[in-house]
């Protein structure tokens, strides 16, 4: 009798660890998630208060109305040079984040879409950018150089076919 005492209450032990185990991993995957997202947030809003003590970096972009108002010093160059490469590198930690620190679930598949979409944006917007990571290619790992250069070969290929229709009705 007593060894069947012994059994049930060892057989719920290890039933109340293994729930105990499910909830502390599920507990533990949240927890890291939502720091990684605000960290990546935290690290969007220092760009952002940068672009705001220095309006000149908005240059970076090509579209943007400051670019065509003055001509760039070359002080102007090497700041708007380093802040795309904290760019690069910010969008390096968000990149190994989502596609090896964890396996995706629903939400991290929809958070790393509206990234990507950023990362491409930003390098559509930036001829600089695009220079600057096809010079850097060998300073990122393999899977990240080849992140880039699909977006690249992505925004050319957008480029060609804006130049093709361009053709086309000009041609009409």
């Amino acid at each position: 009798m007593s060894g069947q005492i012994s059994l049930i209450i060892s057989i719920v032990t290890f039933f109340l660890s293994m729930v105990t185990v499910v909830f502390t991993y599920r507990f533990n995957r949240i927890t890291i998630r939502n720091s990684a997202k605000q960290e990546h947030q935290k690290m969007l809003l220092e760009v952002n208060k940068m672009m705001i003590a220095d309006p000149w970096l908005w240059t970076i972009y090509d579209d943007h109305p400051l670019t065509a108002s003055r001509p760039s010093s070359e002080e102007d160059q090497a700041r708007k040079e380093s802040l795309i490469y904290y760019y690069l590198n910010y969008f390096d930690v968000i990149y190994e984040f989502y596609n090896k620190h964890i396996i995706m679930n629903r939400t991290d598949k929809e958070t790393w879409r509206a990234w990507r979409e950023y990362m491409e944006s930003f390098l559509r917007r930036s001829s600089q950018a695009r220079d600057i990571v096809e010079r850097s290619y060998p300073l990122y790992e393999r899977e990240l150089s080849g992140f880039y250069a699909s977006v690249l070969r992505k925004l050319e290929e957008e480029r060609e076919k804006e130049v093709q229709e361009w053709s086309s009705r000009a041609g009409a």
